[in-house]
């Protein structure tokens, strides 16, 4: 972030929540409110204001060193708060963001704030093309046009970015992991929470399994995701010396791996042990991996992308209704419903993969 610039943050918590069914800014996330936790991570900026559509809400959510705003015009959607918070500023930008934003880290508005010019006046991040409006930057410059619209009763926050002098800056061209802009609206997308992504790659023997995880390490550490990868041995007969698996999943940035035969495992233990424990125990570390892959595991119910060669086979082996996507040397897809990439595509396979686990296509 440019060092003299001073940049307000604007916190929109008067939202109904209809679909949460609760007041998502007291929502918990690691033991701590949702606005809480937003708070604490943009403590470091200039100014900080928190936007609510009503006053019993605003007396509710009173937290030391921050200013709240209330809607005067009801009914408007976030377009009020977004007016309220910029005549509230003390600075001319403005970062705005939502309450139910748990995984926002500090370094979104950070990297929006490189792109402030004289030939903006708003700074918008865009996920697959898709404008984020609550995960901008505004300048006060905007208010006219935001005044003009609630006037004419447009609340499309879309339709002020078609009036303004706008940047879209894509969050693909960043280091930014994805999960820090994602909105969660609904009880299962609260249940998702913090747990990592798990599946499988699954295929015949010689199919390119092992080529496969260790494109998609590269492809997920890229996206600045946590690597662990889970590896069953049927020989019994496994190390972790270099040219092996293990050893070459680390070296192309696995955080962790383990790998297990039906009588014993490497994971800092020696006893008997399944995936199912090797899961538990990657999850239960301190900072556990954002993305756990499982090589093989053809049989098992856990989601998986399906690895052919044409050389072996172009039949499926996998348990359709697990399957997310297949990927081969060859041009036909197994299953017409399914994506079928070729297996050079690790990035789009890894991108598909984050929006179909996590729910990313739900970003606002």
């Amino acid at each position: 972030m440019q060092q003299k610039l001073a940049l307000t943050i604007g916190i929109l918590a008067g939202g109904k929540s209809s679909r949460m069914g609760s007041d998502k800014a007291k929502l918990l996330y690691e033991g701590i409110p949702f606005v809480k936790k937003i708070i604490e991570e943009l403590s470091g900026f200039d100014q900080i204001i928190l936007s609510t559509a009503y006053e019993s809400q605003n007396d509710e959510i009173k937290l030391p060193g921050v200013i709240n705003v209330q809607d005067s015009i009801p009914d408007c959607g976030p377009i009020e708060g977004i007016r309220q918070v910029l005549k509230a500023s003390r600075n001319d930008f403005v970062f705005f963001c939502a309450t139910d934003m748990p995984l926002l880290s500090k370094k979104v508005p950070e990297y929006i704030s490189n792109f402030i010019s004289s030939d903006y006046d708003c700074y918008v991040l865009t996920y697959s093309e898709r404008p984020q409006p609550l995960c901008a930057i505004y300048s006060k410059k905007m208010l006219p046009i935001i005044e003009e619209n609630i006037k004419k009763k447009d609340f499309k926050l879309s339709h002020i970015f078609d009036s303004a002098r706008t940047k879209y800056i894509p969050i693909e061209l960043s280091a930014l992991k994805t999960e820090t802009i994602i909105n969660i609206n609904t009880k299962e997308e609260y249940q998702k929470l913090g747990k990592p992504l798990i599946f499988c790659v699954s295929g015949l023997k010689n199919s390119g399994k092992t080529r496969m995880v260790l494109l998609l390490i590269s492809e997920f550490k890229e996206r600045g995701f946590s690597v662990g990868v889970i590896k069953h041995d049927g020989h019994d007969c496994f190390s972790d010396l270099p040219g092996s698996d293990t050893a070459n999943f680390t070296a192309r940035g696995a955080d962790c791996t383990a790998i297990f035969s039906d009588r014993r495992y490497a994971f800092n233990a020696n006893q008997s042990v399944n995936e199912e424990k090797l899961i538990e125990e990657m999850c239960s570390l301190p900072s556990h991996p954002d993305v756990i892959i499982l090589e093989g595991f053809k049989n098992s119910d856990y989601p998986k992308i399906e690895v052919m060669r044409k050389s072996i086979s172009t039949k499926s082996v996998c348990k359709k209704e697990s399957l997310l996507c297949t990927a081969a040397d060859f041009a036909e897809a197994p299953y017409a419903e399914l994506p079928h990439f070729s297996a050079d595509q690790a990035g789009k396979i890894a991108d598909y993969i984050i929006q179909k686990l996590k729910n990313y296509d739900k970003i606002s």
